[in-house]
């Protein structure tokens, strides 16, 4: 029987963004839910090597295997954090963590 896949939910991108997925799934003739997916698996896979030179460097730090590192990460991310401040890596900044507003991030509903 095959694994069935995680879903993720995601917002809806600022307008100009949903406006060229919009267009792109037309043209492709997929629903925007699929052009969104496949849209985030193509930008991953350009980034692929920025992600896994961080995931490397801190790796190291670690001493554990970059690929080891990326399922931690994706399976135990607290413990990571736990991990890099046990290896006096200290505290990792988050570019996206805090109060500073983020135009993907949640937005609050009104009532």
């Amino acid at each position: 029987m095959a694994e069935e896949r995680k879903r993720i939910y995601l917002n809806v991108p600022p307008e100009y963004e949903f406006k060229l997925l919009t267009a792109l799934a037309f043209f492709l003739g997929r629903p925007v839910a699929t052009q969104a997916a496949a849209v985030l698996g193509m930008y991953l896979r350009q980034s692929e090597p920025r992600i896994m030179a961080q995931v490397r460097f801190y790796g190291r730090k670690l001493g554990i295997d970059e690929y080891e590192l990326l399922d931690l990460i994706f399976s135990d991310p607290d413990k990571v954090t736990e991990l890099l401040a046990q290896a006096g890596a200290g505290r990792l900044e988050k570019i996206h963590e805090g109060d500073a507003p983020d135009i993907y991030g949640e937005v609050d509903q009104p009532e």
